[in-house]
């Protein structure tokens, strides 16, 4: 991961589009797999939940940089 001075938009972008794939994967998972026990279950949804929240948080960020003009390679106004 790169330093927090030297994060930019696009990587935090990268990461935030990631979380939100493995999250999705992870919830679709839930269903695929017949006999599963409700324990199995929720340990899977929870590691869903944990990735969107983490998805979140990087878009956020994301967000935050491109305010600054990160998103276009130059210093934010």
């Amino acid at each position: 991961m790169a330093r927090f001075d030297e994060l930019s938009w696009e990587e935090a972008m990268r990461r935030g589009h990631a979380a939100l794939l493995d999250s999705e994967q992870l919830y679709d998972e839930i269903n695929q797999l017949e006999g599963r026990s409700n324990t199995d279950i929720e340990k899977h949804l929870r590691r869903s939940e944990v990735r969107a929240a983490q998805a979140q948080a990087w878009i956020g960020l994301a967000r935050e940089l491109g305010t600054q003009g990160d998103r276009y390679g130059h210093p934010g106004t």
